[in-house]
């Protein structure tokens, strides 16, 4: 028959095998934390090359606006500049004739007659408009 192990070869055993569960245990953990720190570094890696394509695709683009936002501006300018030398050598090839500007007391008069005829149609209106009214009705009669 053989022998039955004794009771402290059997606690030795069990105490090996815990030992050897627990370091498997230590050491998967372990390795665990490594491959979280690899892929974590990986990751941060990739965030940060990300971010440096986007920044410069970014600045290239926004440079991009400002060269097209340039170029327009030149345009523009080239154009009011050319309009501006178009009107003013026709300015200078026709001479202004001048109409003769109403006296104050014409168009005082005839701001007066405006409230008149404003007051009894009804119409909403202040002193300054009537003024500006009688001026311009002057002004086209002289004309």
């Amino acid at each position: 028959m053989p022998k039955k192990p004794s009771k402290t070869t059997t606690k030795k055993v069990a105490k090996k095998s815990a030992v050897k569960k627990t370091a498997k245990k230590a050491v998967t953990k372990a390795a665990k934390k490594t491959a979280k720190k690899a892929t974590k570094k990986v990751a941060k890696k990739a965030v940060k090359k990300a971010a440096k394509k986007t920044t410069k695709t970014a600045t290239t683009k926004k440079t991009a606006k400002k060269a097209a936002v340039k170029k327009v501006a030149k345009k523009a300018a080239k154009k009011v500049s050319k309009a501006k030398a178009a009107t003013t050598s026709t300015i200078k090839e026709t001479p202004a004739v001048s109409a003769p500007q109403p006296s104050t007391e014409e168009v005082r008069l005839t701001a007066y007659l405006n409230y008149k005829e404003r007051v009894e149609k009804g119409i909403y209106g202040d002193a300054v408009g009537d003024w500006h009214h009688a001026e311009t009705k002057l002004l086209q009669a002289a004309s």
